[in-house]
């Protein structure tokens, strides 16, 4: 391997053992120090990494050339779209950690857009350095001191109830009992996002959060640096539920109460329904529907969908996008389309495999996305068919569970429309369909 490539992937270790607070009082690397890591990748970036090819990366005497999804996925804790946005910018602020605006798994084209904004430019960082490095440090002094390995003496309580039965925002009132834990520190955490970890107080039993996404949300309560407990979070919705969101600032959602967000035969937002919801039209928009519900006996390794979507043309959107992403109980699967010329963009998760149109060709999901696009998704067994214009373009076999399917949503640039859903379980069954006629 290259010498500066190994100077690269050397630093880049050290930035994510600065990150993650690695090592023990000898600052020794431990295993569940990787088992976390490999955790925060595939929560930033949807990539599964496996603890061993983290431990012969971690090794002393590795000098092997990773895989580039495995370079790419290292850096997307660091908050990088890309290794080569990671070396560039690695030399010009080496005292820098980057770290990414908050975000949810259920929006990934979101996610995607703030991490293309952040592309370099010396002229504008030279200046904000300094307050990067002191971000980090805050981020660093907030996530608390990690100590050895908790030892739990008894049973640990973490329950948590909704203020309202469906909808948000939602209030949730988490309930736990850490007194047979023996650990320095104890962390809630409310979701996938690790940005989101707050400290709590072992000596109390109470802790409220605001959930403002509807979504299937996996709360966390942490002991040191291990997590101790899981409690799941359904926040669902009546049916169809239009939410915007600026491309900018990620932040907390704007709600678009109307109505019906169905017309002239199709779910759809148009964009001169926005002011009245008091979105500021003069900055770049994202609009997402999202419908969050249980869907009877539909397993997320046996399923299909059919459905037609398209954006609104917008002029000032370089690179439009839309997006189908469907919910389930452990992770999220999506298929991501771009307008042409913007190819690099697509993304596509099925299962735990995520493939982008940076490592690998996915042009085939450039389209005239101003048009209608009819997409469908067909599993069977684990093996995930993906059908535009009713012809098979792509095919993905993954290997995991991945649960029920627990909530459908759209994400468009700009604002966009949906023609019809139809969801089929494993045995061919409807189990959820609307044509939006009225």
């Amino acid at each position: 391997m290259d010498r500066s490539e190994q100077d690269h992937i050397g630093r880049c270790k050290r930035l994510i053992e600065a990150k993650l607070q690695f090592g023990n009082e000898h600052g020794e690397v431990r295993q569940r120090d990787l088992e976390y890591l490999a955790e925060s990748i595939e929560e930033s970036s949807g990539i599964r990494i496996s603890l061993s090819t983290l431990k012969r990366l971690w090794k002393k005497d590795y000098d092997k050339m990773p895989h580039p999804a495995t370079l790419q996925a290292l850096v997307s804790v660091l908050g990088y779209k890309d290794w080569q946005t990671f070396k560039q910018q690695e030399t010009t602020m080496p005292t820098a950690v980057v770290t990414p605006a908050p975000s949810t798994p259920a929006t990934p084209l979101v996610e995607n857009r703030h991490q293309r904004r952040r592309q370099f430019n010396p002229w504008l960082w030279a200046a904000v350095v300094a307050a990067v490095a002191v971000g980090c440090w805050l981020i660093a002094f907030r996530s608390g001191p990690v100590g050895k390995k908790p030892v739990i003496k008894g049973p640990v309580t973490f329950t948590g109830n909704k203020t309202v039965s469906q909808g948000v925002p939602n209030t949730v009132i988490f309930n736990y009992d850490v007194s047979k834990v023996a650990a320095d520190s104890f962390f809630f955490q409310q979701s996938w996002n690790p940005q989101d970890k707050v400290r709590i107080d072992p000596g109390h039993h109470v802790y409220s959060t605001i959930y403002y996404y509807p979504g299937f949300h996996r709360a966390k309560l942490i002991a040191n640096d291990s997590i101790i407990k899981r409690f799941r979070v359904h926040i669902t919705t009546d049916g169809w539920f239009p939410l915007t969101r600026y491309a900018k600032t990620e932040g907390n959602p704007i709600y678009i109460r109307k109505n019906d967000p169905v017309q002239n035969g199709a779910l759809h937002i148009m964009r001169d329904d926005l002011p009245a919801a008091g979105v500021n039209m003069e900055k770049e928009v994202l609009l997402g529907y999202y419908n969050i519900r249980e869907f009877d006996n539909t397993s997320s390794d046996d399923f299909s969908i059919d459905t037609r979507i398209k954006c609104d043309s917008l002029q000032t959107v370089a690179c439009p996008g839309m997006e189908l992403t469907i919910v389930c109980e452990e992770h999220i699967y999506f298929v991501r389309m771009m307008g042409k010329g913007c190819e690099r963009d697509i993304a596509v998760k099925m299962g735990e495999v995520f493939h982008d149109g940076i490592n690998k060709d996915l042009s085939v999901f450039g389209r005239n996305i101003y048009e209608w696009q009819r997409l469908q998704i067909k599993v069977a067994d684990k093996k995930a068919t993906i059908y535009l214009d009713e012809q098979p373009v792509y095919s993905i076999t993954y290997k995991n569970d991945f649960g029920r399917i627990v909530g459908l949503i759209y994400n468009f640039s700009g604002t966009g429309a949906v023609d019809y859903i139809r969801l089929t379980n494993g045995d061919n069954k409807t189990v959820y369909a609307d044509e939006f006629n009225k």
